[in-house]
């Protein structure tokens, strides 16, 4: 399984959880085939290791391919993880782990852990390059983390053939400081590959959408900053746009479970969230009039009725009484739905005018 990573102008992050995988899932084939997700394995709810997650997610794919990188965090599976990310044997474990699942579609991101040895890094890559015939990289820690990367790069038989997504997590708070630690990080590894193949991740979707609300706390537009910060460093000409897929970057599941909710459906444009929330005693009816208030205002604009975006459908279905769920997880398949098919639309959009500019 070789993927040419340049062929792909979209790339969404998303973790294997049961929202997110939903969602993808839901993507219909044509614009599936227009991307090749970066999936991040950890603890799936209620299990204690990781093979239920990774078997969720091969089902989600259907073996369509899936970059496959393992999270930071090891509460619940710190045994496996550590097997994992261990750099014993040149990240033996983690490649016999992922080779499992490589019939499905997955392929191994190059894992970069703290203390691991120059050395053992670069056979790590070498040996994806070999089986796979491509190598992805994903760069956190700016400082640390970019020197392994270009040695591993140095040592492959083809650069070309890796990808290097550069993960700036939640921007939001911090835009400028981040616009410009992924430039720095950009030049740095072209200074010494300056053919090499780079996306930047970034989510600007807040943990709460409240401070978007108006006075009632009924409605909100929250902006979509990943786009403007793609095209603060460059664009397309320098970075393959990516994004974690209207996710915030923070996970919170495993803290004690006391925050309220209220029904709320986000509704995804291609630069901004649309969100309608309620409080009522009726999750259920409460969903449908978020659902109706979102189709009177964006209905005709997307032609909703008729839409092949599955979770569109979902909104619709819910305006006509019919909610697809009565709590957030749920509707947080439907955003994600929307969002990664708005933004694989947004894409062809953009290669459309070039294709009719560079016409004319």
């Amino acid at each position: 399984m070789s993927i040419k990573f340049s062929e792909y102008g979209y790339y969404p992050a998303l973790r294997i959880r049961a929202a997110e995988l939903e969602g993808l899932e839901n993507i219909d084939s044509a614009r599936r085939d227009k991307i090749v997700p970066l999936l991040t394995l950890g603890q799936w709810r209620g299990s204690s290791d990781l093979s239920t997650g990774m078997d969720k997610c091969v089902a989600a794919n259907r073996n369509k391919p899936f970059l496959l990188d393992l999270t930071t965090d090891s509460r619940k599976i710190e045994d496996q993880w550590n097997s994992l990310r261990s750099p014993a044997d040149n990240f033996k474990n983690w490649l016999d782990f992922s080779r499992a699942y490589k019939s499905k579609g997955a392929i191994p991101v190059v894992l970069l852990p703290p203390g691991a040895r120059v050395r053992e890094v670069v056979q790590q890559a070498c040996a994806i390059e070999e089986e796979y015939g491509s190598v992805a990289f994903r760069v956190q820690d700016f400082a640390g983390q970019t020197p392994l990367v270009i040695s591993a790069i140095s040592s492959l038989k083809d650069p070309n053939s890796a990808i290097v997504f550069i993960d700036c997590q939640y921007i939001r708070d911090a835009m400028a400081a981040y616009v410009a630690a992924a430039i720095s990080t950009i030049n740095r590894l072209r200074t010494e590959f300056p053919r090499l193949l780079i996306s930047v991740l970034s989510t600007s979707f807040p943990s709460s959408t409240l401070q978007f609300a108006d006075a009632m706390k009924m409605r909100g537009t929250i902006g979509m900053l990943e786009r403007d910060f793609h095209s603060r460093i460059g664009g397309d000409r320098v970075a393959i746009y990516g994004d974690h897929g209207s996710i915030h970057a923070v996970v919170y599941d495993d803290g004690p479970v006391v925050m309220k909710w209220s029904p709320r459906i986000d509704f995804p444009e291609y630069t901004s969230w649309y969100f309608e929330r309620r409080q009522s005693t009726s999750n259920a009816q409460a969903y449908s009039e978020c659902a109706r208030a979102i189709l009177g205002i964006y209905g005709v604009a997307y032609d909703m009725e008729n839409s092949n975006i599955w979770g569109e459908q979902k909104i619709v279905e819910a305006a006509h009484g019919d909610p697809y769920g009565k709590s957030p997880a749920k509707w947080i398949s439907v955003r994600v739905n929307i969002h990664i098919s708005r933004q694989i639309d947004y894409k062809s959009r953009i290669d459309l005018q070039m294709d009719e500019e560079y016409e004319e």
